[in-house]
């Protein structure tokens, strides 16, 4: 059997190949693919939640909704289609290239050089689309910030009169999408449109070289018709690579941003599970900056003890949150420590360190579930009894029990059903049923009517019980009777001692006191 018929044979064993196993290839691809998009969905939100708030500041929620949704779904398009696309291209071209050798050396390597010609074509277009794919990518980030920042903030942009096409900011964000989507589709175009003709005019030359070749005797008839189907077969495969190749480094700009993520540095420690001896919280020589040019806290020492409780006050920016932040590891000290129990905070797993900890924030949150889901937070493995037990020492299982489902009553985006006081006392409830040794406490009852604070001043109450307490205190009056106050001003410390030894020193903390008192005659 002469040469042609092996090489038509090959071929006809490679499409056999290709039509059989392309079919179970691609579901087996979509189930890998979909595995893999959900492992590294689970494997973000897993490295995330150890990363310090520095890199929630430096990117914005659309940044990080961008990366869970569109990038990771970009790179389950990559793995999946594109790039077994691209080495479905790229075997199949190699292995009909191998064949023309054998047909004639010539015409191969004339069908080499020409397919390395169009290298550079593609390179610069890939560049081109690079280019303009991040700068897409970083407007369709923003966009999706104030996306979640008009329907976060309706309610105000409406009684200002600022929704709709009114709204600048969203309107601009998707005049600004519109232009960089059309000026991405159009970056590859010249390039590709390069790249195909001049693979489109690789076969009229090789069909010219390969007629010569068979004139001149240097071809057999049957090796003629056979290169001309080979010639044909490879330009329709290569011709394919341009567009397949454009739209592989556009995707492949979000696996960047995955792993420019996932290789974001997290929290380090030492201990991966460490039971502290006792719960006295101290600052040592603490300096604290969220910028190089600006520090927060200065030289900060004292000593919340266990079953005390310390009160930090002083204006707003003084530092009083910080410091809280701190304790909590959501930030590391610039310099100086912050132990508990002796413990240096940074040799702890934050894990570990938060399961000691309960926090009530004066802005609560509640996410879109029921009452009962919402308590639960506090711990996911209480058993409803414990969950209403802790709902009635927060003064709030009678207003839950008059809901029309009571505990499986939802609550809507971000408690939007509740009053302010029926939130607050839900986030005390779930302190209570998490029941951490320590609590830190931003005083939430400066805003709230008199009914309403009564009722989260004795769920307070319940809440610091045997416990080590530091609370941001708003009004000075409701912690008169703390173990030590702690005076801020400028993230410094002014002033420290109780109630009785600060107004006798009549010093900030007295002016501020009796500031307060007086404003309290004042009536309109």
């Amino acid at each position: 059997m002469n040469k042609i018929y092996w090489y038509s044979g090959f071929l006809l064993i490679a499409l056999i190949f290709k039509s059989h196993f392309g079919g179970w290839g691609m579901v087996k691809m979509q189930k890998t693919g979909s595995t893999a998009s959900k492992d590294l969905r689970i494997a973000m939100g897993d490295h995330v939640k150890k990363l310090n708030l520095g890199y929630f500041n430096s990117h914005n929620l659309g940044y990080l909704i961008n990366i869970l949704t569109m990038d990771i779904t970009d790179f389950e398009q990559a793995i999946t289609h594109n790039i077994p696309d691209l080495l479905k291209v790229l075997v199949l071209s190699v292995y009909l290239l191998l064949i023309t050798f054998f047909i004639n050396f010539k015409l191969a390597i004339i069908q080499i050089i020409v397919v390395l010609l169009t290298i550079p074509i593609l390179k610069v277009g890939g560049e081109k689309l690079e280019k303009i794919g991040v700068e897409k990518k970083t407007v369709s980030a923003k966009l999706i910030s104030t996306i979640i920042e008009y329907i976060s903030g309706i309610e105000v942009f409406k009684s200002f009169g600022v929704i709709g096409d009114k709204f600048e900011r969203l309107e601009k964000g998707f005049r600004d999408l519109k232009k960089y989507s059309i000026k991405l589709e159009l970056a590859a175009v010249p390039y590709v449109l390069l790249f195909q003709i001049i693979i489109d005019l690789l076969f009229p030359i090789l069909l010219l070289l390969a007629v010569r070749f068979f004139m001149n005797g240097e071809l057999e008839a049957k090796m003629l018709v056979g290169f001309i189907v080979l010639s044909l077969t490879l330009t329709n495969v290569i011709r394919n690579f341009s567009a397949s190749y454009s739209i592989t480094r556009y995707l492949f700009l979000s696996v960047a941003k995955i792993s420019d993520t996932l290789n974001y540095p997290v929290i380090s420690y030492k201990d991966e599970d460490f039971n502290f001896s006792s719960y006295d919280i101290s600052f040592e020589d603490v300096d604290f900056s969220y910028t190089e040019d600006r520090k927060v806290l200065k030289d900060i020492n004292f000593t919340a003890k266990n079953n005390e409780i310390t009160a930090l006050v002083g204006k707003s920016g003084s530092g009083k949150s910080t410091v809280m932040s701190l304790i909590a590891r959501f930030w590391d000290t610039t310099k100086g420590s912050i132990k508990i129990g002796g413990k240096d905070i940074k040799e702890v797993n934050p894990d570990s360190l938060l399961k000691n900890i309960s926090m009530v924030f004066q802005d609560v949150y509640l996410i879109n579930d029921t009452i009962y889901e919402n308590i639960r937070i506090g711990n996911l493995n209480a058993s409803r009894e414990e969950i209403m037990n802790a709902a009635k020492i927060a003064n709030c299982h009678d207003f839950i029990s008059k809901l029309p489902k009571g505990y499986d009553t939802y609550i809507g985006e971000e408690g939007s059903t509740l009053s302010g006081g029926e939130k607050q006392r839900i986030s005390i409830a779930r302190a209570l049923l998490k029941n951490s040794p320590i609590i830190l406490l931003d005083e939430a009852t400066a805003s709230l009517d008199a009914d309403s604070e009564h009722e989260i001043k004795m769920a307070i109450n319940e809440l610091i019980k045997d416990k080590t307490v530091i609370i941001i205190a708003h009004r000075l009056n409701t912690i008169k009777d703390a173990n030590k106050i702690i005076v801020m001003d400028d993230g410094k410390i002014i002033e420290s001692g109780n109630h009785e030894k600060l107004m006798n020193d009549k010093g900030t903390y007295y002016s501020m006191f009796t500031a307060m008192e007086k404003a309290k005659e004042f009536s309109i």
